[in-house]
């Protein structure tokens, strides 16, 4: 029985790579623009040669649909990287390993790695394949996401992955795209989060430097003391 373990780090690249697969090709971002495009323009031709309306509304508010959704379409793959910055902005990133045979799918989580989930393959609704991931998707949008690298195996080989993977489509929904899907390319650099408790002690160190003056003088009786200690 062929077996596979590899560590899939849900970074930036990881995320960017899946949400946008998931974008395009699942939820078919670009057929709705088409189907929406074209009804958009059926009513402004309907518009302006059938109803004739004043100043043609309908006709400027179809192209002003089409003109919102072009933009939409365009700018899907930079606000996609917006977002992630901003979720990944004070996050750690974590991990996942993932081991695979011909029965069970287990995915050991970073954040808890005391209690697996394990799947039998029947819980497995479609896969997803691109030259850089699988996605092995549970219900509609919930990925468990194997990184093709050679560089993450822990046991086995990219061909037992591949012979796995192979098996499985066989039975089951299969999408495959064979391109690279990033156009913008990935810079992102992730930052170590500061502390909580590292945050709060810096915020004080301006107040620790204005205590030089609480230095406790002698008392005046202590003084006068003093000079009769030294006599005796």
């Amino acid at each position: 029985m062929n077996k596979f373990v590899s560590t899939t780090k849900l970074d930036f690249r990881t995320l960017k790579y899946c949400n946008l697969f998931l974008i395009k090709y699942r939820r078919k971002a670009g057929i709705w623009f088409i189907v929406t495009a074209v009804l958009s323009v059926g009513i402004a031709i309907y518009d302006i040669l059938v109803i004739k309306s004043q100043y043609y509304m309908f006709a400027i508010l179809a192209a002003a649909f089409v003109a919102y959704s072009l933009y939409q379409m365009f700018t899907v793959e930079k606000k996609l990287d917006q977002s992630l910055i901003r979720f990944f902005t004070n996050r750690t990133v974590s991990s996942q390993t993932i081991e695979l045979d011909d029965e069970h799918v287990t995915v050991i989580r970073s954040l808890d790695p005391t209690n697996p989930t394990v799947y039998d393959w029947a819980h497995i609704t479609e896969i997803d394949e691109m030259p850089q991931y699988y996605m092995l998707m549970v219900g509609k949008n919930a990925p468990i996401i194997i990184d093709r690298s050679a560089d993450n195996i822990i046991e086995g080989t990219l061909e037992d992955l591949d012979a796995i993977i192979k098996a499985k489509t066989a039975t089951k929904p299969y999408k495959m795209v064979d391109i690279d899907i990033v156009k913008i390319p990935i810079t992102y650099v992730h930052q170590e989060p500061v502390p909580q408790d590292a945050q709060e002690v810096k915020a004080e160190e301006p107040a620790e430097e204005a205590k030089p003056e609480q230095i406790e003088e002698p008392k005046a009786e202590e003084k006068e003391e003093a000079p009769e200690d030294k006599k005796e």
